[in-house]
């Protein structure tokens, strides 16, 4: 089942380059699985019910073209895959005023017990509402290098604007993170980026603190990690396209 939603561009979502932030665009991705579970009548307190919810492992972001304040942007959402524990949303946004493409998307999921944090098979009569369609939203593909030239360190710490119901840091704060990273290490702006391809391993929590290793590879992509500053231990990482 494809589900499509219609909104405006606000002056708060644009950055001073008169452009959508791509940490917005993260945060409608994140909003699309919502809408359509419930539609299907699986919203939030159906999910309290089943003792569940989802949690995302990945997100594979491309960025199109920018989208300025006031423009109509139309969102278009499908299941390409859902299996047991996990799943893949794709979401792809474009100009509901002249049709371009503004940016693509690729959601990886899974469903997680309350009780345990464990993954958790998906009860039939969801896998039964999903109904699947097999394409993918982004078209491109990039892959990361060997390392070359210097490793920049960014720190950072979750405050409590960064964390969603669950407590954990916001998946579109990673976005964030990273950009501001990436940003600061070239000296440029987040209109550059054309994508992101993130693997979440660890939750990070409220004062945790963090720091983000960005290298520039052969290919051109980026790396980064993000890294606990005094374990080491890696919870994020991220494949950065320019």
């Amino acid at each position: 089942m494809r589900f499509t939603s219609t909104f405006p561009v606000r002056s708060y979502e644009v950055g001073a380059d008169n452009l959508l932030h791509h940490g917005h665009i993260a945060r409608f991705v994140l909003h699309a699985g919502d809408l359509v579970t419930t539609a299907l009548g699986m919203d939030s307190a159906w999910m309290e019910a089943h003792d569940s919810f989802f949690v995302v492992r990945g997100l594979q972001l491309e960025f199109e073209s920018g989208a300025k304040e006031g423009e109509m942007l139309q969102l278009v959402t499908w299941l390409s895959e859902a299996k047991r524990v996990r799943g893949y949303r794709q979401v792809k946004f474009t100009s509901a005023e002249d049709g371009r493409a503004i940016a693509n998307a690729q959601l990886d999921w899974v469903y997680v017990s309350r009780a345990t944090l464990a993954p958790a098979r998906m009860p039939a009569d969801m896998l039964e509402r999903l109904a699947l369609e097999d394409e993918r939203a982004c078209a491109h593909a990039w892959q990361a290098g060997v390392e070359v030239g210097p490793a920049f360190e960014f720190l950072c710490a979750a405050q409590h604007r960064d964390l969603d119901q669950l407590r954990h840091v916001n998946t579109a704060v990673y976005v964030e993170w990273f950009e501001q990273a990436f940003c600061e290490a070239e000296r440029t702006t987040p209109a550059q980026i054309r994508g992101h391809k993130l693997e979440f391993l660890r939750q990070t929590l409220l004062g945790e603190p963090m720091r983000i290793v960005s290298q520039r590879t052969a290919t051109g992509v980026w790396r980064q990690e993000l890294r606990h500053a005094h374990t080491g231990e890696v919870h994020v990482r991220d494949e950065l396209w320019v």
